[in-house]
């Protein structure tokens, strides 16, 4: 359907539309609205026609939103939120406002540095705030933001320059590095770091992780070359295996006593001119969501 400037918005409409995304189809739809299904499929074209895009079309024998219709879906849960919310009120109840926030993470991102980062915005907000965190690759995450699903993405790695017009990065956190393991875990005879490496079981990131090829690089500089036993994005594996005396794992310094408490680890070593960076990356051009200012603000400076 060719884009054209969107009309007025019948909300009659708009709650049918919704109806038909919920059930994923026009029959189920129909019987929960008493409706005949071609009175409406009527209805949603012309919801269509009315903001000139194209929400639903089919895959198999259901119906399923396009990136347009679930930026229609997502308005449509929050515009009859605030209608359930406007008759409490009217009604003489005390509603609390709630903040909604849609935050993609990357899955490489360690969840305690994550949590480091949220747990101050949640404590803040206990009784106002809801958070709906989405796990997926840097590439999956940034193409939900630009199809408005997500409000934004906490990510290991900085913008793509080719997204610098759409979307803003931030620099939330750095970390120096930290080498942790099990006090089983055999190191080198040699005593001191990064010698004691030499030969070492180490759990290491994937081969083609930024991070991990910077490690490979410090290590070769200095002549040292673990012995790697597995290699894996997922922190928290990589932190599992360390804990059950695998290998060695690296991970930021700023978790480094979160680590060392939960998982019963010790620092073998730090490297602190090697950093684990954070960033928090936002459309462009949009007002900020409140939250998210808050997060920037709570983290400026990094960490060491």
């Amino acid at each position: 359907m060719n884009s054209r400037p969107p009309g007025r918005i019948n909300l009659k409409h708009l709650h049918y539309f919704h109806e038909v995304a919920r059930e994923g189809s026009l029959t189920g739809a129909a019987r929960r609205l008493h409706l005949a299904p071609q009175t409406l499929s009527s209805q949603v074209r012309e919801l269509e026609r009315s903001l000139g895009r194209t929400l639903l079309e089919r895959s198999g024998r259901r119906l399923v939103l396009t990136p347009d219709g679930e930026v229609v879906r997502d308005y449509a849960e929050s515009i009859f939120a605030l209608g359930t919310e406007l008759r409490s009120v009217m009604a003489g109840r005390a509603v609390s406002r709630r903040l909604g926030l849609r935050l993609g993470i990357t899955d490489s991102v360690p969840k305690l540095l994550t949590a480091r980062v949220l747990a101050p915005l949640l404590e803040r907000h206990r009784d106002r705030i809801e958070l709906d965190c989405v796990e997926g690759t840097v590439t999956g995450l940034l193409g939900r933001l630009a199809a408005h699903q997500l409000d934004a993405v906490l990510a290991d790695q900085p913008l793509p320059p080719s997204l610098a017009r759409s979307m803003r990065g931030r620099l939330l956190l750095k970390s120096g590095l930290s080498f942790v393991a099990a006090a089983q875990v055999r190191l080198a005879p040699s005593g001191d770091f990064p010698a004691c490496l030499d030969g070492a079981p180490l759990i290491a990131g994937s081969a083609e992780s930024p991070l991990s090829i910077a490690i490979d690089a410090w290590l070769a500089e200095r002549g040292v070359t673990p012995r790697v036993v597995a290699r894996c994005d997922d922190s928290a594996l990589s932190k599992v295996l360390a804990q059950r005396g695998i290998g060695i794992a690296c991970v930021p310094t700023v978790i480094e006593s979160d680590v060392a408490k939960q998982f019963g680890l010790q620092c073998v070593g730090r490297v602190p001119e090697l950093s684990e960076l954070l960033y928090l990356i936002r459309p462009a051009g949009r007002h900020v969501h409140p939250l998210l200012e808050e997060i920037e603000a709570g983290t400026a400076g990094g960490a060491p």
